[in-house]
């Protein structure tokens, strides 16, 4: 299979740091990349110079096998590039109806313009909204009028900055189903850049994950979840906890309230590590464990969110129950559920 895109190196320096440093990328001809990270992270940095908006201080960038971007050699400006875009704040032409907006991105020369923008926003359920101008639409109304409209342009490759952030959540719940299913109806790749977990979890093939300007993370959705490579992801993913505990004199487990828990992953280094663990990995135990008691309870859609205090942690260790927790009680964590990253600040529990 081709490939979409190809970074290969590339950095990027802004006020004289790096801000994008050896990042090495590619998506298949086809594919739905999610870009992730914090705000700071470099992701709109890297949108950037995929599109064209900026360019590489080292490596390069290939678009379906043509070089768009290589330091000191070769750059192609944004609009030779046979790209689309869909930005946060919609960009739609206000003067313009909704029709006339995506009528006017099909390529010059196609038949029946009007038919066509029409079926494009038919298809992406806005056909009702064809005669009236971007102002008299909702917010998710008017952003599957720019997604029509990008995608009337026959992309090479889809550029999606943050599509979705400025919606309400049952637009955004919406909208991500009808997203996806128009960019692999059109047959074609798109890069996305989000802050959002469920963005992932929804719409990507692919996840790479930005932090200072380096990608700590790419794979499928179910790969990060399974095995996280830092903190930062590991919550990104849903994970529980964070709290700093010693780690055993092996490097193969931590201690927590009196227990040892081991540790199945990469040898930890620091003295102290950053456990966390998935919501499911807390129970109670008729003996065994480590003694506890909970230290607030709030109900959290059908279950109790238990924060229990164990003994040399001053955070909680939080669980999930199908009850109310009694006053004390012992509680297990089951290993195969835990990360644990060093500590290298050594923060004290």
């Amino acid at each position: 299979m081709s490939e979409s895109l190809r970074m290969t190196g590339v950095t990027r320096r802004l006020g004289g740091r790096d801000v994008l440093s050896g990042i090495d990328l590619a998506l298949d001809e086809a594919g739905f990349l999610v870009l992730a990270g914090e705000s700071g992270s470099g992701k709109t940095t890297l949108l950037r110079l995929i599109a064209g908006l900026d360019r590489v201080d080292r490596g390069r960038i290939e678009i379906h096998g043509a070089t768009v971007d290589e330091a000191g050699r070769a750059f192609t400006p944004a609009e030779r590039r046979g790209l689309g875009m869909v930005f946060q704040d919609f960009a739609l032409w206000p003067h313009l109806t909704c029709l006339e907006n995506v009528a006017l991105a099909l390529p010059s020369g196609t038949p029946r313009r009007n038919e066509a923008a029409l079926e494009l926003l038919d298809h992406l359920s806005v056909s009702a909204m064809a005669p009236r101008r971007p102002a008299q639409l909702s917010g998710g109304q008017q952003q599957r009028v720019g997604i029509a409209r990008a995608l009337a342009a026959r992309p090479k490759l889809l550029l999606l900055d943050e599509p979705l952030s400025a919606l309400d959540l049952e637009t955004r719940e919406r909208l991500r189903e009808t997203l996806r299913a128009a960019v692999h109806a059109a047959g074609v790749a798109a890069v996305l850049v989000t802050h959002d977990p469920e963005d992932c979890w929804r719409l990507a093939d692919r996840v790479a994950v930005l932090e200072g300007g380096v990608i700590r993370q790419q794979g499928t959705p179910r790969d990060l979840w399974a095995a996280p490579s830092s903190p930062y992801i590991a919550r990104f993913t849903g994970a529980l906890g964070g709290i700093s505990v010693p780690v055993t004199h092996d490097g193969q487990g931590v201690d927590l309230g009196g227990i040892t828990l081991p540790w199945h992953g990469p040898r930890l280094t620091a003295p102290r590590a950053r456990l966390f663990w998935r919501d499911g990995a807390v129970t109670q135990a008729a003996d065994g464990g480590m003694a506890a008691e909970p230290m607030s309870v709030s109900f959290a859609a059908g279950r109790y969110c238990v924060r229990w205090r164990v003994a040399g942690q001053t955070r909680p260790v939080i669980g999930y129950s199908a009850t109310p927790p009694p006053g004390s009680a012992r509680i297990t964590i089951d290993p195969t559920q835990i990360f644990a990253f060093d500590d290298k600040k050594e923060v004290q529990p």
